[in-house]
């Protein structure tokens, strides 16, 4: 009887030495996980009860419009040759200031560039003063063996954002949606773009002080042959 009272008692303090660690486990606090700042959430994508999911910064955005307006910002991308008269491009400056130079690549859709227009325009107080003053001239350097020195920007593909325009549009600086966006127009109608019917899809390289920023795109649709336009005014 000893002996089966002694075997008993070794097995009680076998089981509490096995349920310890158990109890332990259930008495610590759980592993945290830092939350991932690019979701909202834990590593796993769980987003953290309460929490709203951060905002990306704005970026630049390049929209094409009919006409010289920012209300008609849409995503629309296709225009005819036979109804385009201009084409006008606004590119969005959200979060800058001061006097910067936009300049606008246009390239045809067999990869040639067509044209490329510069715009100085000054964001923020005293800058636009600053932007209507006259380009200050550029001397080249002297060469320098075979190098050539960079000649100054032409004149009549710097143009200034904060001031009239001759063609009726007060400024090419404006806003939408409460982003600073500048201006650029495009003529098609009465050019090389409807005399040799450039159609197809235009690439289009927006750069900030001279440094690339995106790229974007526009379709331009072919105009029908005379032949046929002249059967459909007929009818």
């Amino acid at each position: 009887m000893q002996r089966l009272g002694l075997v008993g008692l070794m097995f009680g303090a076998f089981l509490v030495f096995l349920s310890a660690p158990q109890e332990l486990a259930a008495q610590s606090h759980p592993i945290l996980v830092p939350p991932n700042p690019d979701n909202g959430g834990g590593s796993g994508g769980r987003p953290i009860p309460g929490r709203p999911p951060q905002p990306k910064p704005n970026s630049p955005e390049v929209f094409y419009c009919i006409t010289p307006d920012t209300s008609c910002r849409t995503s629309q991308e296709t225009f005819s040759l036979a109804e385009l008269r201009d084409l006008f491009v606004f590119v969005t400056w959200p979060g800058v200031s001061g006097q910067h130079v936009q300049t606008l690549q246009f390239f045809q859709p067999d990869g040639n560039v067509y044209s490329a227009t510069k715009t100085r325009f000054a964001v923020g107080g005293g800058a636009a003063a600053a932007a209507a003053a006259p380009l200050a001239a550029v001397a080249p350097a002297p060469a320098t063996g075979n190098v050539v020195a960079p000649l100054p920007p032409a004149p009549h593909l710097m143009l200034n954002a904060n001031v009239v325009h001759s063609e009726g549009i007060p400024s090419l600086l404006m806003k939408s949606r409460g982003d600073s966006a500048v201006l650029t127009v495009l003529p098609v109608a009465g050019t090389y773009i409807t005399q040799r019917n450039f159609s197809g899809t235009w690439q289009v390289r927006v750069l900030l002080d001279d440094k690339f920023v995106l790229e974007s795109a526009f379709t331009l649709t072919p105009a029908p042959p005379p032949a046929k336009a002249e059967e459909e005014t007929e009818r």
